[in-house]
């Protein structure tokens, strides 16, 4: 099937828009036919920043153990939100926001027909077409990924005029004072230049130059914008006006100062090659990435999304729409993460609204972990570097929060951040008492370093950071009566327990969360492993193995279900949307049917409660990562069905998902922001994952060949998907046989099976293997073979 999204209308909204991105600059396409906006976004522009942590509080910490240990777990829960609201202390994170639109009007002469608007997602372009009176019309726009520009090419049969201005983002999507305070701009010899300041700090500018035109570029003029700044002044908006044209190409570029006229008009004009040399480089440049990963479910003929969400109403989600919906959170990670300066934030690299929902920031507990799943399977490792990059900024102040907050050594991570500063800055009780941040963001480091092999990674950076997140428990941990550690005040995100104690089900503080020992027995594992490789810190390896053989057990509770906190008065909630204690069997690789049955059966057990009983609990993200839960258990039709559910009731007319069931069906919880539900990318990342995880899962000891393949997905082929240890995987299935082509890329030994199929490849380099169903392959560096199994 075509790597396309088709549009029938233009969108009415921001959310609805076609995305395109080249990491520094977003660019969402409306695809009006006669007044069009393109929204600009910059990864870097977050208003309103704040750069204050906490006080140092730590004396704290001992008065809530004593609360905790006399069972006064309402008064803990509070107590240093109390101690903080007394101080000059100020919660702000700042926000993500809109930069620009570029605002194009035509002259039409009438009513458009066969309109269309595409998203080439293999190209990373964007078509606009339509006819009027019978002449095609074709709109054409791309963030470019060579020139880091954003192109837009306009062609119509017949002469056609145009009104060009760059402007601040349509004010339909102001809520409160967060816009622009001062905006000025102007149109001089063929570039119109705007530059944007406003109260919450930011200053930038930005331009657009017409690049090229066969038509008159005639003297500009100014418009009056129908809203005023917070002064009260109603700002201009200068245009450019072309006639006579049949064919104009825009060149915009933006930068995050506020550089002069000039400047910008030096920066602009780096871009100058023809239009149709800038397509084919963007064309070739972003097919590399898009294709290093390529997924097939259907030969079906490609439709529109309308069509797709019509079929999906009816009770059935067809194979098309699952593979456009994996193709499309790839094309996003791949739009809003390679090459940048900063990791994709709550939604991704795009945003209209000047206050969005949870300040559009970066989240540490489980939303840019799940934005993440997808990149190293998928062939994009470096679609993790930024990420990297914006946790090595802010060393001082993770210590500054491990040291002011519970007075330990190491480093505290926050439960979200901005790209200003990594301090700590809320004062409720579920982000004040969750330590977790530090060790799972330690995962994704570690896990770079199993996909790739990278020593150098894994000495220079990886190893480092785990280190310092090691440090923060060994001092946060204490050793019970029986010779366990015990993690107090806890939090497992950001669920409230059950229990026979005051405050039930209300509050977040916590003695043993299960999460807390999962992230820790991986992290000191994964240091473990790390210091033998690379043969330092044996001394710490002593302190590291001693904290290990501590971690108190997993435990099942009475309904068979793996409980989320392992202290006797914290009962298990079900009516929730996080699955945190899940953590060991994904997105952790701990627990797996091969090694501990019970425990996998008890993950079953848990998440199939949050799926019937908690239902109306759940949100788009949690969808997603339900479904990844159920690949694991190897049960792909039930993540299928999750699947479904979000494609159904938290997915949006251009395949944006969102937080929750936006036409409230009373599939997911409710949740409005502006009016409407908020567009998260993480379920559209997570989408993918969960396509992956059906196909193949990896463990570096292992690899399942397509273990949770729902009936639906009878046949299609997945190329190059990577697999911890090292191995690039092509599979090529249908009903009665598989064929796998592996590559090893490190030269290490794995075993490999396919359940319910016979391997009828015979060679010296398989062997039997430890685990029932499965061979054992040894392969030198860079040596490959063909697998075949029969049913």
């Amino acid at each position: 099937m075509e790597k396309k999204i088709i549009n029938s209308y233009p969108a009415e909204c921001w959310n609805d828009t076609t995305p395109l991105g080249n990491c520094t600059l977003g660019a969402s396409v409306y695809g009006c036919v006669y007044d069009e906006r393109i929204l600009i976004n910059h990864e870097a522009l977050y208003n309103w920043v704040c750069n204050k942590g906490y006080p140092d509080i730590s004396y704290a910490l001992q008065e809530v153990r004593d609360l905790m240990d006399e069972g006064k777990y309402k008064e803990a829960n509070t107590y240093y939100t109390d101690i903080i609201k007394k101080t000059d202390f100020k919660s702000n994170k700042g926000k993500f926001f809109p930069a620009f639109d570029i605002h194009l009007i035509f002259e039409t002469e009438a009513a458009p027909e066969n309109y269309s608007r595409v998203l080439d997602m293999e190209n990373g372009v964007c078509t606009v077409s339509y006819t009027e009176n019978g002449e095609k019309c074709i709109r054409t726009v791309f963030a470019s990924q060579n020139d880091r520009a954003v192109i837009v090419n306009l062609k119509k049969t017949k002469p056609f005029s145009l009104k060009i201005s760059l402007e601040r983002h349509d004010m339909a999507d102001y809520v409160d004072n967060f816009y622009c305070d001062e905006f000025k701009s102007f149109a001089k010899d063929g570039y119109v230049y705007s530059e944007s300041k406003t109260g919450g700090g930011l200053h930038f500018a930005g331009i657009v130059k017409v690049h090229k035109t066969n038509g008159d570029i005639v003297s500009g003029g100014s418009d009056k914008e129908n809203t005023a700044n917070m002064s009260g002044e109603v700002a201009l908006k200068e245009y450019i006006k072309i006639e006579n044209a049949t064919e104009i190409t825009l060149v915009f570029d933006m930068d995050k100062t506020p550089l002069s006229y000039e400047e910008m008009v030096n920066k602009v004009d780096k871009c100058n090659k023809d239009f149709e040399v800038l397509l084919a480089e963007q064309k070739q440049a972003f097919s590399k990435l898009f294709n290093k990963t390529r997924l097939s479910l259907t030969n079906e003929e490609n439709v529109s999304n309308e069509q797709l969400f019509l079929n999906s109403y009816g009770g059935k989600v067809d194979t098309r729409f699952i593979e456009k919906m994996a193709d499309f959170g790839r094309y996003l990670l791949i739009s809003s993460s390679v090459g940048c300066e900063f990791p994709a934030n709550l939604q991704g690299l795009w945003n209209g609204a000047y206050s969005p929902a949870w300040a559009c920031t970066f989240f540490n507990n489980e939303n840019i972990q799940m934005a993440y799943w997808q990149a190293y399977a998928g062939n994009l490792s470096e679609a993790a570097l930024p990420l990297f990059n914006l946790y090595e900024r802010f060393f001082d102040d993770y210590r500054e929060n491990a040291k002011n907050l519970f007075g330990c050594r190491g480093i505290l991570l926050p439960l979200f951040m901005d790209n200003s500063n990594g301090k700590k800055e809320n004062t409720q009780p579920h982000v004040l008492y969750w330590t977790g941040s530090s060790a799972w963001i330690s995962a994704i480091y570690y896990d770079y370093y199993l996909y790739t092999g990278d020593e150098r990674f894994l000495r220079e950076r990886a190893y480092p950071f785990m280190k310092e997140a090691a440090l923060f428990y060994q001092d946060f941990m204490v050793y019970d009566e029986k010779g366990k550690l015990k993690s107090y005040p806890s939090n497992s995100p950001e669920n409230n327990p059950d229990g026979d104690f005051e405050g039930a089900r209300q509050i977040s503080v916590s003695i043993n969360a299960t999460m807390d020992f999962a992230l820790l027995k991986e992290l000191l594992t994964n240091l473990v492993n790390s210091s033998i490789k690379l043969g330092i810190d044996e001394n710490d390896r002593v302190e590291w193995t001693k904290m290990l053989n501590a971690i108190p057990e997993y435990e099942v509770n009475e309904d068979g279900a793996m409980k989320e906190w392992l202290h006797p008065d914290f009962k298990d909630n079900y009516h929730h949307r996080h699955q945190s204690h899940i953590y060991p069997l994904f997105p952790g690789f701990e627990v797996n049917e091969e090694n501990n049955k019970e425990l996998f059966e008890a993950m079953r057990v848990a998440v199939n409660k949050r799926l019937v009983i908690g239902l109306k609990s759940q949100t788009g993200w949690s969808l997603a990562h339900m479904a990844n839960i159920f690949a694991r258990l190897n049960d792909g039709e039930r993540a299928k069905e999750c699947l479904d559910l979000l494609i159904r009731f938290c997915t949006g007319a251009n395949l944006y998902t969102y937080h929750n069931d936006w036409r409230n069906m009373g599939v997911t919880l409710k949740y409005m922001h502006a009016g409407h539900a908020p567009y998260q990318v993480d379920a559209n990342m997570g989408f993918v994952s969960a396509v992956y995880e059906m196909l193949l899962y990896s463990d570096g000891d292992k690899i399942k060949l397509l273990p949770a393949l729902p009936k639906e997905l009878k046949e299609g082929s997945i190329e190059h998907i990577q697999a911890r240890g090292g191995f690039d995987v092509s599979i090529n299935w249908n009903e009665n046989q598989a064929r796998v082509k592996i590559k090893s890329l490190l030269g290490k030994q794995v075993n490999i099976g396919l359940k319910g199929f016979a391997l009828a490849t015979r060679s010296d380099k398989i062997s039997n293997s430890k685990y029932n169903g499965f061979n054992t392959l040894s392969l030198a560096k860079g040596e490959g073979i063909e697998l075949i199994y029969n049913k």
